[in-house]
């Protein structure tokens, strides 16, 4: 047996057996563990709210294609016409919108664009053929012009009549420009300009609007399946046979014949 003697010369105390157990104290100011996780948490969080931040305010992923300067209605869709800017749009508004500079190939705008404004596919006529052509001007009255809904942009059919007969002689003419025949608006006459490709058009179509009188069918959404029937037949050839009275001579297809 162990006897201790107090220093303040207090009773002594008995003490037997093992030494009292030790307890070590953390250090002030060390976290626990639970704080350490609870505080790597809240900066992953941070990390995270900072790479979502950075991918809204960055660049987008996607460009589209935007007017380099102002295009009127007629106007082919060419690779100066329009630049691709980096934009972020719904997906509504970019599905018809136009990422590709082949996807705006050959096609002409039907409505004005101002520089800088999206070009969207409500703007642009179908994908056709491109190539430079000559134009020529007609003024028809409102009723054989589509009642004058036609477009730039709109493909045509020219028919003639002439007599007892109608004829086709152009198919699949690009319309360049649609406008009211004086200025006035309403007015009972449009004028429309057509480009032609095909140098031999030029003149049956040149002579059916002086000749004849010049009916266009708007054919911009139907597929080119081939030559198309004249909507009246002539006359038959008197020298043939048969016929009515009157026969002009010129068949459905024939050429316009000359004369006044």
């Amino acid at each position: 047996m162990v006897m201790t003697r107090p220093v303040d010369g207090d009773v002594a105390t008995e003490q037997g057996g093992s030494p009292p157990r030790r307890v070590v104290a953390r250090p002030a100011g060390i976290p626990g563990a639970r704080a350490v996780v609870g505080g790597l948490l809240v900066a992953l969080a941070g990390v995270g709210t900072f790479v979502s931040w950075q991918q809204a305010s960055g660049p987008p992923d996607r460009s589209y294609a935007v007017a380099a300067r102002t295009l009127r209605p007629g106007d082919p869709v060419t690779a100066d016409a329009v630049r691709f800017e980096p934009i972020d749009l719904p997906g509504s508004v970019a599905s018809a919108a136009f990422q590709a500079p082949a996807d705006l190939e050959g096609r002409v705008l039907v409505a004005p664009v101002a520089e800088g404004e999206l070009v969207q596919r409500g703007v642009v006529s179908d994908q056709g053929d491109a190539t430079a052509a000559a134009e020529v001007s007609l003024t028809l009255v409102r009723e054989r012009a589509v009642d004058g809904r036609l477009q730039a942009g709109d493909t045509v059919d020219v028919y003639a009549t002439h007599g007892d007969g109608t004829s086709l002689v152009a198919e699949a003419v690009r319309v360049v420009a649609v406008s009211e025949a004086g200025g006035s608006f309403g007015g009972r006459e449009v004028t429309v300009t057509l480009a032609l490709t095909d140098q031999s058009g030029r003149v049956p179509v040149i002579h059916a609007a002086r000749a004849g009188e010049v009916t266009l069918v708007r054919t911009t959404h139907l597929p080119r399946a081939g030559p198309d029937l004249a909507e009246a037949p002539a006359a038959a050839d008197p020298a043939a046979g048969g016929g009515s009275p009157g026969a002009s001579g010129a068949g459905p297809g024939a050429p316009p014949q000359g004369g006044g």
